[in-house]
């Protein structure tokens, strides 16, 4: 894949290639937006473009097209310049194995100050086989205060040829001393009509084709986003969160939650459930859920609330999602929102026999 194979991302790829062909690169990019939007995936296309072997014999010093006969070249447009996917470079890089470019991802959700340590250590170093050394650092929220001050440093004094791309959904907990020191770029979720269309693309040609009413389902249920919409089986992971979500509207059931990221993704799930049961409250309009294929089951569960009811639980539990980060007791957690939603839904009939 490379950056021409980015789909509704057209701004970002806009600024990014134009900084190549102006040769005016920043050293350090913030890529914000939601999970599953395209960050990572354009940042190592991003990097691969910056180091693909082709992709600099086919452009000139200002980063134009020249003429010469690769095939390369002649997929380029006068201002656009991307990677090969071909290259030696760009397959080590897409196999994470390329020695100047590095991907950095929390372990058990922290970055810590000895991993930052060791990527200044690696950045003092030139360029093994690369022209630029590139470090990618995904959820880069996750950077704990120790490394947050370490990584300040190497912000402010960059080795030259570096690029340093941070990745987040949640940027407003990166420091602001790091945020100002980058260059943001936003990335949006697709529009239904656009994830619908790509959906159906990618299951006609890579997979098993689906209709087009499958295809619309799965585009709402990701809300935009193509990393979630071609993860597997997104229906499936609904409907199994879905039925762990009445189960805890009767009663609290033990092991609900594995780690941290699964309770994330359970409340964030939940969201997308109160929204439909408030538009249904509101407007009493099926057309406009998300949750299109279980409609029977909201209407259920949202005779009892009133919609104040259900907005003020949304906000409740927005808060602790947001709360998850400081290591809440999961079985304190357990019990309050089951308290929660007992007091919004209630334990009637209604509840138990969904």
């Amino acid at each position: 894949m490379a950056l021409k194979d980015i789909v509704g991302q057209e701004r970002a790829l806009e600024i990014l290639t134009g900084s190549i062909t102006r040769n005016r690169i920043a050293h350090a990019y913030l890529f914000t937006g939601e999970d599953g939007i395209g960050k990572r995936l354009t940042a190592i296309n991003f990097a691969k473009s910056l180091n693909c072997r082709n992709n600099r014999e086919a452009s000139g010093a200002n980063g134009k097209r020249v003429n010469n006969n690769s095939s390369h070249a002649s997929r380029l447009t006068p201002y656009t310049i991307d990677c090969c996917d071909e290259c030696p470079s760009c397959i080590k890089i897409d196999k994470a194995i390329h020695p100047d470019v590095f991907l950095i991802a929390p372990e058990a959700g922290l970055i810590t100050v000895s991993v930052i340590r060791g990527l200044e250590e690696s950045l003092s170093y030139k360029a093994f086989e690369g022209k630029w050394k590139i470090v990618i650092i995904d959820k880069a929220d996750s950077l704990n205060q120790s490394a947050a001050n370490a990584f300040l440093k190497t912000l402010e004094e960059p080795p030259g040829q570096s690029l340093l791309v941070l990745i987040s959904s949640m940027p407003e907990l990166i420091p602001q001393t790091i945020r100002s020191r980058c260059q943001k770029i936003n990335f949006s979720p697709l529009p239904i009509k656009k994830m619908g269309e790509l959906l159906e693309y990618k299951y006609s040609t890579e997979g098993p084709k689906i209709q087009g009413q499958q295809a619309k389902l799965l585009g709402l249920l990701s809300g935009g986003r193509p990393g979630w919409a071609l993860g597997k089986d997104l229906i499936k992971k609904r409907d199994r969160l879905f039925d762990e979500f009445k189960s805890l509207l009767g009663g609290v059931e033990e092991g609900l939650w594995g780690d941290r990221d699964s309770m994330q993704e359970w409340f964030d799930w939940v969201q997308l459930w109160l929204r439909d049961i408030a538009v249904l409250k509101a407007t009493g309009r099926a057309d406009l859920l998300i949750n299109q294929d279980r409609v029977q089951e909201m209407e259920k569960i949202s005779k009892k609330p009133g919609l104040k009811d259900i907005l003020n639980l949304s906000n409740a539990l927005y808060d602790i999602k947001n709360l998850l980060r400081f290591n809440l007791n999961k079985q304190l957690t357990l019990y309050h929102t089951n308290l929660l939603l007992k007091k919004t839904f209630g334990q009637g009939p209604a509840v138990r026999d969904l």
